[in-house]
């Protein structure tokens, strides 16, 4: 019996020596604890660092597309700007003169010069210059803003700066025929010139600022804008009866004039296609004696035949 007690106390304490020196078990135990059957996250003191957190892979970015370089969009054709028009430097005014400002903020008209005007800033009035060939635009009080002459109503506001000039400018702003050509103006821009011509046939209107029928703008040599051609008397073109007649260009197979009381005015006919002086419309070019080659002999490629057609 004895024998059998001993036995059962060697493979006892045989077994629990194993259970105490197993690394899982030691670790098992380091960490966590029981207290009233909750189990505690407790850290060992002489336990290893703890590991960095697993980070789960970065999302796969895909590489940047290469775009094109997109050229800079042109510049706004200084004629078709605005009637309104900013001016972007002006200049302060030196003076003794005093105003007082109505408003503590905002922009006020000078009494007798159309192109001064009155900052008001926290009560605080100067005296300031829109760019010569500009006039100051009062609609607004908020708003500092110069502008074409003709889009502005002055009013008894006369008094203007002595012209600055340059080549095509009367002033620095502004838009001014060419005094040599009726098809030709410029629109000035801080004394730089863009140079504009009318199609054939029309010319720049100054009070309308923009291009009109040759014929009406008195300034023109007519026999010049017609490229000397003479309407024919309407009695001797018996074969068109109405108000106007129709006469091929002398040396152009598309060009085409319409004589109106005695005046010419240029036309021309749509691409691929010439006048016909038999039926007096446009025609295809072989069926124009003299013209069927037209279009073969001017140097046109097909790309810019397909744009002009569209």
């Amino acid at each position: 019996m004895k024998v059998w007690l001993i036995f059962f106390f060697l493979v006892g304490a045989v077994y629990g020596q194993v259970r105490t020196d197993s690394p899982k078990d030691k670790d098992y135990y380091e960490y966590y604890d029981y207290d009233d059957d909750n189990l505690t996250n407790r850290q060992a003191v002489d336990s290893q660092p703890p590991r960095a957190p697993e980070q789960s892979p970065p999302r796969y970015q895909p590489p940047p597309v290469s775009r094109p370089i997109q050229p800079a969009p042109p510049p706004a054709q200084p004629a078709r700007r605005p009637n309104r028009q900013r001016n972007r430097t002006p200049a302060i005014v030196k003076t003794n003169e005093v105003f007082n400002c109505p408003e503590p903020f905002g922009f006020f008209p000078h009494s007798r010069s159309c192109d001064r005007y009155w900052a008001c800033e926290n009560g605080t009035s100067t005296l300031k210059l829109c760019g010569n060939g500009l006039v100051f635009d009062d609609s607004d009080r908020l708003r500092e803003n110069c502008a074409y002459p003709f889009s502005v109503d002055c009013g008894e506001r006369t008094e203007l700066e002595p012209p600055i000039s340059t080549p095509n400018c009367p002033r620095l702003y502004g838009l001014f025929d060419d005094s040599s050509n009726c098809r030709v103006f410029y629109s000035c821009w801080n004394g730089e010139a863009s140079r504009f011509e009318c199609p054939p046939g029309l010319a720049y209107d100054t009070e309308q600022r923009v291009c009109v029928w040759a014929d009406l703008v008195s300034r023109c040599n007519q026999l010049e804008v017609a490229e000397g051609f003479v309407c024919p008397d309407p009695a001797e073109v018996s074969n068109q009866p109405g108000v106007f007649t129709r006469h091929a260009h002398p040396t152009d197979c598309r060009g085409f004039f319409i004589c109106i009381e005695g005046v010419a005015r240029a036309y021309g006919c749509g691409i691929e296609t010439v006048f016909n002086a038999g039926t007096l419309q446009c025609d295809d070019p072989k069926n124009v004696p003299g013209c069927e080659k037209y279009y073969a002999d001017l140097d046109i490629d097909a790309k810019t035949l397909e744009k002009l057609q569209s």
